[in-house]
């Protein structure tokens, strides 16, 4: 299968019953395999926790300039997301420290 590295930033607004707006957030949609033969746009998201329960929310930017930086530098650059890492500084021995 090819690899589909295509992405695009989508700005939405929500309004009140109103109809005053919130102020726009920008979201950033993959293009990913569905099915076989077909493709859909799904949206980036990240893992949030709290009240002892976690669950997947659309990662938000407050600007298109914010959604592209995150495009070119974390999903281009192959950079791992939502991910723990551990590094080992150093290993000790008892019987070798002075």
């Amino acid at each position: 299968m090819k690899n589909l590295s295509k992405y695009r930033i989508t700005r939405e607004e929500y309004c009140n019953e109103y109809g005053v707006g919130a102020g726009p957030s920008f979201y950033v949609q993959q293009l990913k395999p569905f099915l076989f033969f077909w493709t859909r746009w799904v949206y980036i998201k990240h893992e949030e926790c709290g009240w002892g329960d976690c669950y997947k929310v659309k990662t938000r930017f407050k600007s298109k300039p914010d959604a592209l930086d995150f495009i070119k530098r974390v999903l281009c650059g192959n950079i791992r997301r939502d991910t723990f890492s551990r590094h080992i500084l150093e290993e000790y021995d008892c019987n070798n420290i002075k």
